[in-house]
């Protein structure tokens, strides 16, 4: 409706009698409109809250059978409907005259009135249209939901919507087949309900993993509706604990089932959790109004639950200058490896740094009846680092273990026989130790 704000303003001595007491009529609506004369447009804000006005008048006399008293709806649904009935009515009201308007130091006032005869004709034909409209919506949604064509059904149940928003406070029911159906309150239900009934199955409620690797083992998920598999519907699979990457959201093939594949595991955590649910990107294509309707926290979802297989951490042993055991690390090694650490030759790759020095002093010589020894003291320095934050796990020696090497020994041979007194200290100790780190 296109209003024509010209000549509007009429000069009057004093404030005429409406503008101080609201008129009262059985024929007509009255409109009234104020607006500050400090706003630019004045006149269209005025006139806008007479329309207003109007609006809010029929739409308070809501009937008994109206959408807004069949369905049961929350507060703040409810408060929206109601908003929508009385924003959208103002672009619709026609056959509205302007009778007056009014011009005080401060403020503009506007005076409308609307034929309640003309208005009674007007709506039984938008009544009558909205109802047509209303319907063909939802037979279409219902045909689309019988195809399981979950998502077009409630889009086509939300445009049914937005056509019959405006008349909402009107009964807008109709026979259909002999039987009553209020258009709206079943556009409404079939909306907020087309993820009802349903339920996620999945072919394993636990998977074995191990970190920083894909696993092989796939998740099927099948999505139902009251026992009825459902094709075409997207699903999507996501860690809700621990991190990693998923395959991307599928949609269920005919037998209802998507399946998914776990393609790296980012978190050493030991129980981690992988949840299935529907993806709800669709939610962007429909009314925007109506997105908050809908209460996507009941629609169904499946979890599994990852559980990570006991790996060695990888480590990396660097020899400090400082070794004079040569060989020890052949011999270290294999201890370390068989205590939760995985040897490899890539510093980069490793999760911790071992860093190994070796110290062998001589000392005094001791006569035997047969041959004289030398007397060797033997330190083992061993310390680990995690190589991502260089904190220091564990510092440990084995400090002067005392050999006795025969004199006639080649400084190979008597390098041999510390490097196992050594050993002997270090198979009984550091298990031990390496048990307690915080790997």
């Amino acid at each position: 409706m296109t209003l024509v704000l010209i000549g509007l303003a009429q000069v009057h001595a004093q404030a005429p009698s409406w503008v101080t007491q609201r008129p009262i009529s059985e024929e007509e609506y009255i409109g009234i409109g104020i607006a500050s004369l400090s706003d630019d447009d004045h006149m269209k804000i005025a006139t806008q809250n007479a329309l207003s006005d109007i609006s809010s008048q029929i739409a308070t006399k809501i009937e008994n059978s109206s959408f807004l008293h069949t369905v049961d709806v929350d507060g703040r649904s409810r408060q929206m409907f109601e908003d929508k009935i009385v924003s959208s009515m103002t672009a619709w009201l026609e056959g509205m005259e302007l009778k007056d308007s009014y011009k005080s130091s401060d403020k503009y006032y506007v005076l409308y009135t609307l034929d309640k005869e003309l208005y009674r004709k007007n709506s039984e034909k938008r009544q009558r249209e909205a109802i047509s409209k209303g319907l063909d919506f939802l037979n279409k949604g219902r045909a689309a939901e019988d195809g399981m064509n979950l998502v077009q059904a409630m889009q086509l149940y939300g445009k049914g919507l937005e056509a019959v928003e405006p008349w909402l406070f009107m009964d807008l029911s109709t026979r259909v087949n002999g039987m009553t159906v209020n258009v709206p309150a079943e556009l409404y239900d079939s909306y907020i309900n087309v993820f009802s009934g349903m339920a996620i199955t999945t072919n394993v409620t636990n998977i074995e993993g191990e970190a920083f690797k894909p696993v092989k083992t796939s998740i099927a998920a099948c999505l139902s509706k009251n026992g009825v598999v459902l094709p075409n519907v997207k699903l999507k699979a996501e860690f809700t604990t621990g991190s990693g990457a998923v395959t991307p959201t599928i949609e269920t093939d005919y037998d209802g089932t998507a399946e998914f594949y776990i393609t790296n595991i980012t978190s050493k955590d030991k129980v981690q959790e992988i949840r299935i649910s529907i993806d709800d990107s669709f939610v962007s294509s429909l009314p925007k109004s109506y997105r908050e309707l809908l209460n996507s926290n009941t629609w169904p979802s499946a979890k599994v639950t990852v559980t990570l297989a006991q790996s060695a951490t990888t480590a990396y042993i660097y020899l400090n200058e400082q070794n004079d055991l040569e060989g020890i690390e052949r011999n270290i090694g294999p201890v370390l490896a068989n205590n939760y650490f995985s040897i490899t030759e890539d510093p980069d790759a490793a999760e911790c740094f071992i860093d190994l020095s070796t110290i062998m002093e001589m000392g005094e010589m001791v006569t035997s009846g047969r041959y004289n020894l030398n007397t060797c003291y033997c330190t083992l320095i061993l310390k680990i680092y995690n190589n991502q934050t260089q904190q220091l796990l564990l510092d440990y020696t084995v400090n002067r273990v005392k050999v006795l090497a025969p004199e006639n020994k080649t400084a190979e041979e008597t390098i041999a026989m510390c490097i196992r007194e050594v050993m002997k200290r270090v198979k009984q100790d550091l298990p031990k130790k390496i048990k307690k780190m915080n790997l």
